[in-house]
């Protein structure tokens, strides 16, 4: 019962008869039914992957669950849930097809089928998957990885649980090391990849002292297990030392195969006092290293509570992404010489059950972390266009800008995409502006540049945000088609006191009217401020001084106040 290119149209139709939000409510009800535990992370981005409709079928989407899988399998989930996740699909497609209460037509049938051939054939994939992992672990004979000649994780665990129990509790120092690959790692050779992890291991190895143990725990992390200590200060030295090493290797130093390095440390008894305790100190301290980008971090008390926060946050969003809980709010742009409302910022706002406020940076890392961002931007893009034509309806006729980050700026469909959207509401193009950073645009100018390209053919703006913040943003105003500069609130906050601010501000504010394009000014607070920049000869300011950014129900009585209609 293989699943054909009939099976894959019928599937398609389903696609655009029933509405996604149908399936996903469906999928969640036949899951809650199942009675499984909650789902950890990783479980939620299996689901998420598993309902991606447009993927269905693709040899990309099937290679992404089974990588979502094997790292399910790495965080404990149930060898179980591929075949409930499987079983809750297609339950849920035959629900989704019973909205009406109906019998199933003979067309319904042919879905109902293609869903369950397909859902076999996700189910025989995860499951080679999961044997190929497990004839990998008994190749390695007794807990060794055949691969560094390190002990594996099974060996790590026995090995530290049985310094923990010592009848003399001697201080244990445990270290976590993780490589992230670099930016060439998608296209290195896995020959490449098990080189440089040989090549890593083998120096970390001779540096070490003769009781310790290194142990290889994942594909890409480390473990040394320290015991004996005279303090715990050798363990962040031991930290420094191997990070130090690793970055010495040669092919460490290519540039397209350099990744980051990171290490979290916790110590016995001080940190945790069994095997599990010590692990998931120095695995917190090591998501703080990964998280705050910092070389080393020893584990301290409040790392627990911040890293439990974090997963919590982690999981309402994978679990909601088809529907995110999020709003976007609207922030003022006034064109100083008239004092008129003339554009508007778009921005993320997300306000949980409990009350707390979670920043847009931070809900951008977690949703870039889980690889949701692809559904977030458009989710954002197409809630922008549709308040852009909820305005239009109410007579308020400006520009809205839209931040984009570099993930966006790699996906050359997004011109199509904006077009799609633009379309559907009704939107003139010129009305959306898209904002790029310098940190966007760094990783892949040329894929970049293309994108820019494209939608300004579409004829929408696009604005380079924080100028001035970067070592190239010169470069960026001459070579990309962009038709704003945002001066970044860094030089503007302070340019009535500071003379090397101020030069900065008329400088670029003279460069880009130079080029032809329009220039808004950030973090405007005082008038004095807005003063010297209409002065300058600013178009549009923005801060504030005129309004914090507001819910879009707000924002139309607040433009029409503003502007006298």
């Amino acid at each position: 019962m293989a699943y054909s290119a009939a099976d894959a149209a019928a599937l398609r139709a389903f696609a655009l008869t029933v509405p996604a939000g149908a399936l996903d409510t469906a999928f969640a009800a036949s899951l809650a039914h199942s009675n499984v535990h909650p789902p950890a992370p990783a479980d939620t981005v299996l689901y998420a992957r598993l309902l991606d409709r447009p993927q269905w079928g693709t040899h990309e989407w099937l290679d992404a669950l089974t990588a979502t899988w094997l790292d399910c399998q790495q965080h404990g989930s149930p060898p179980t849930l591929p075949a409930t996740a499987c079983a809750c699909l297609i339950e849920a497609v035959r629900a989704s097809l019973r909205v009406d209460g109906k019998p199933p037509g003979s067309a319904d049938c042919d879905i109902i089928v293609a869903a369950a051939k397909l859902a076999q054939a996700v189910h025989a994939t995860l499951a080679t998957a999961a044997l190929a992992r497990v004839d990998q672990r008994l190749a390695a004979g007794e807990g060794v990885d055949l691969l560094t000649g390190l002990p594996t994780r099974t060996q790590f665990v026995h090995t530290l649980e049985r310094w923990m129990n010592q009848a003399e509790r001697k201080p244990v120092g445990l270290l976590l090391l993780h490589v992230t690959w670099g930016a060439g790692s998608p296209q290195q050779l896995s020959a490449q990849r098990d080189r440089l992890r040989r090549q890593l291991s083998d120096a970390m190895s001779s540096a070490l002292r003769p009781v310790d143990m290194l142990c290889s725990i994942a594909d890409q992390e480390w473990a040394l297990i320290m015991p004996e200590l005279r303090s715990t200060g050798q363990v962040q030295l031991a930290a420094r030392k191997l990070i130090e090493i690793c970055e010495r290797s040669p092919e460490h130093g290519i540039p397209h195969l350099r990744g980051a390095i990171h290490a979290g440390t916790a110590c016995a008894p001080e940190d945790g006092d069994t095997a599990h305790d010590l692990e998931h100190a120095a695995r917190a301290a090591l998501l703080r290293a990964i998280r705050a980008d910092m070389p080393v971090v020893c584990f301290h008390a409040d790392m627990i509570a911040r890293m439990e926060h974090e997963l919590d946050l982690e999981r309402d969003i994978a679990r909601t992404i088809a529907h995110p809980p999020f709003q976007v709010w609207l922030q003022p742009q006034i064109h100083l010489a008239t004092g008129r409302c003339a554009g508007a910022e778009a921005l993320l706002r997300w306000q949980r059950e409990d009350g707390e406020w979670v920043s847009p940076p931070k809900i951008i890392d977690i949703a870039c972390r889980l690889g949701l961002m692809p559904d977030l931007s458009r989710w954002i893009l197409g809630q922008t266009v549709r308040i852009l034509s909820e305005l239009d309806a109410q007579g308020i006729d400006i520009p809205v800008a839209l931040n984009l980050v570099a993930e966006d700026l790699h996906d050359e469909d997004l011109p199509h995409l904006v077009a799609q959207a633009l379309a559907t509401w009704r939107v003139p193009a010129p009305n959306l502006v898209l904002e790029v950073t310098e940190g966007a645009l760094i990783s892949d100018r040329d894929s970049a540049a293309r994108v820019i390209q494209g939608l300004r053919a579409l004829g929408c703006g696009v604005s380079l945000d924080d100028f001035g913040t970067g070592f190239s943003s010169f470069a960026y105003m001459r070579d990309l088609p962009v038709s704003e500069l945002k001066i970044d609130q860094l030089f503007v906050r302070d340019m009535l006191n500071s003379s090397r601010d101020h030069a900065i501000v008329a400088t670029v504010q003279a460069l880009a009217h130079g080029f032809g394009m329009r220039v808004v000014a950030e973090g405007v607070e005082d008038q004095s401020t807005a003063d010297e920049l209409q002065r300058m000869g600013c178009d549009l300011a923005q801060g504030f001084l005129y309004a914090r950014a507001m819910p879009a129900s707000d924002f139309t009585p607040w433009v029409k106040a503003r502007n006298g209609e």
